[in-house]
């Protein structure tokens, strides 16, 4: 990206950047290397009234670097952003790994002494993982680091290049894309950016024909997990040299991005239940009939092959409990596998021979078997074995089983993904637990939310049964757990009611001085007809 710029000759860049995390809504973030000298009216005023919208960071450029002098109008400028709530970077050149390390740090020098920057952009970086490429960049990245450790130092290969300048590290963050807008719609960025926070990689596109096309850009930038972008419709020789015509439908759209509602996250429960209350024996399944069933994964199908319909999951003080169903004429045979993500974080643990599944697993469960990951790489297949506990798979259909939590680590919870495999076929549950990054999950807390738990005592109990029958018939916001709404589908009927007394006692009882209201005739009523809904 470097432009070879003598002081005070007008060039620019603006680079819109995306910051959107895979767990959470994160604010898109405006990045701008700015080669353009700030005169009057020049674009730097336009990243200041952005920087009241939306998180701008500009890339300063003096002349391919910081200049052979300090130059006032970049200090009021830069001075100016921060003060409007951005940042800046300074523009070092590193000639893809021949510029002697001397040279480089003496234009970090020249930035730390002259201007008042959040960090260092290096352009012309290497996209080949050679040792001594890493050694170079890595002392690059230390004696920034070293300056201020709350820098970013920011590389640009300008395309496909390898993880370990990630996880060495040798920057914070990459740009891994820099071409024609021609080339962006089929671009298949590499698998391992899926890894890692999308603030942390970062794609230009020029050259755009329309403002439609922007839009449609940063879309697709946000799908990649991009979480910096810059479209623009400046051409070659430098597609740089001004901000693009759309520019306020770019501020405006990353804007949209930011204030929309964040995704929802993985279903979550949490089933605290009596010590001895669950008993892995046998085939007696009536203690799990009080324990709420992630939602069911998939239409019945004929047999042998594997297909989930559901999973219970329990804890007490002791122990984590699980229980999983198939369809009718199923089997599972020997290897029914629960993948445990304890850390909630993909980049650490298993993620699967082929990098499929959508957590980082610590610990896998097999049948009667408890084993540690003790791969050498996240999906190098090795575990160690910790130890067999209770087991019961009659009918083959129904499996039951634990883990005692001191032998995981005693977490607050984790992520999992169910894999089972008999000689037929297999089956991931949920479905899309087998892709990748951007499969789905599902999710067990220590102390997460009740199911049913209405009034959030952490109780279920008769408070909650008058909330939904308070609200009965009433179509709500779904997921709105107070106005009654437990099962999230919008509306209080009989799949609410029957939710809160299918958990009916869950959780820690009120202490015994609580005021427990009286019941209502209404509420009484649903107790009594609890056989008879349950049957309908």
């Amino acid at each position: 990206m470097r432009i070879n710029i003598a002081v005070h000759l007008t060039a620019a860049l603006a680079v819109a950047v995306l910051l959107t995390a895979t767990s959470a809504h994160a604010a898109l973030t405006a990045i701008v290397p700015a080669y353009f000298y700030p005169v009057p009216g020049s674009p730097w005023n336009d990243l200041n009234t952005a920087a009241a919208r939306i998180p701008v960071t500009a890339i300063m450029n003096p002349g391919s670097g910081p200049g052979n002098f300090l130059d006032t109008n970049y200090v009021n400028v830069v001075n100016n952003l921060r003060s409007a709530g951005g940042k800046v970077i300074g523009y070092v050149s590193t000639s893809w790994g021949a510029r002697s390390s001397s040279a480089v740090k003496a234009d970090v020098d020249k930035y730390v002494n002259w201007y008042n920057v959040d960090g260092i952009f290096f352009d012309e970086m290497t996209n080949t993982g050679s040792a001594s490429t890493l050694n170079h960049y890595q002392d690059l990245y230390d004696y920034v680091k070293a300056i201020n450790p709350a820098w970013e130092v920011m590389g640009n290969p300008g395309s496909t290049t390898t993880e370990s300048y990630l996880t060495r590290p040798v920057a914070d963050s990459l740009l891994v894309f820099e071409s024609f807008a021609t080339n962006y719609p089929g671009y298949t960025p590499s698998p391992w950016n899926n890894n890692h926070d999308p603030s942390k990689i970062g794609h230009l596109v020029h050259t755009t024909a329309s403002e439609a096309d922007m839009l449609n850009y940063l879309d697709l930038a946000v799908q990649r997990n991009a979480g910096q972008i810059y479209v623009t419709d400046d051409v070659m020789n430098n597609p740089w040299d001004t901000l693009p015509s759309f520019w306020d439908a770019q501020v405006t759209r990353i804007e949209e991005i930011n204030n929309a509602p964040p995704p929802p996250g993985p279903p979550t429960m949490s089933n605290p239940v009596v010590n001895g209350s669950i008993v892995v024996t046998g085939n007696d399944r009536t203690d799990w009939l009080a324990i709420p069933a992630y939602d069911p994964d998939g239409a019945d199908s004929a047999g042998p092959e594997v297909d989930y319909q559901q999973a219970q999951v329990a804890h007490d003080d002791d122990n984590f409990y699980f229980r999983f169903q198939l369809d009718a004429s199923d089997f599972f045979g020997f290897r029914n596998n629960v993948f445990i993500d304890i850390d909630h974080d993909r980049t650490t643990g298993f993620r699967g021979s082929g990098d499929q599944l959508s957590i980082g697993a610590e610990f896998l469960l097999q049948g009667s078997s408890v084993f540690s990951f003790a791969g050498a790489t996240p999906t190098t297949w090795n575990w160690g074995f910790l130890g067999s506990q209770p087991f019961d798979a009659f009918p083959t259909t129904d499996v039951e089983t634990m883990i005692p939590r001191s032998l995981i680590g005693n977490p607050d919870g984790f992520d999992f993904v169910l894999f089972g495999d008999n000689t037929a076929e297999q089956d991931y549950y949920p479905n899309t637990g087998s892709a990748g990054a951007g499969g789905d999950l599902l999710r067990y807390l220590v102390n997460g939310p009740l199911v049913g738990d209405l009034d959030g005592d952490g109780f279920v109990g008769i408070t909650d049964l008058n909330i939904v029958l308070g609200a009965w018939n009433l179509s709500v916001t779904a997921g709105d757990l107070p106005a009654g709404d437990p099962s999230g589908d919008g509306f209080v009927g009989i799949e609410d009611l029957n939710t809160v007394l299918g958990n009916w006692n869950a959780g820690t009882p009120p202490p015994p001085a609580a005021v427990i209201p009286e019941p209502t005739t209404l509420a009484l009523l649903g107790i009594s007809g609890l056989a008879m809904l349950r049957r309908q």
